[in-house]
């Protein structure tokens, strides 16, 4: 499996004290969604995943 660098990033920011939540953006089909759940597959912090592919406009 390809492990995408940007991983490590990811990694180090969750393990820093939280005060906010995470946010990942950027253009569509990057691997954003992927690279999320390869860090959190590798990570026993309590988390909760979520998208906003589906969010109705209002």
């Amino acid at each position: 499996m390809y492990i995408r660098p940007q991983s490590r990033i990811l990694k180090e920011r969750i393990a820093e004290p939280r005060h906010f939540i995470q946010v990942i953006v950027g253009p569509r089909q990057v691997g954003k969604s992927t690279v999320v759940q390869q860090v959190l597959e590798d990570t026993t912090i309590p988390h909760i995943y979520e998208t906003a592919d589906t969010v109705e406009p209002s």
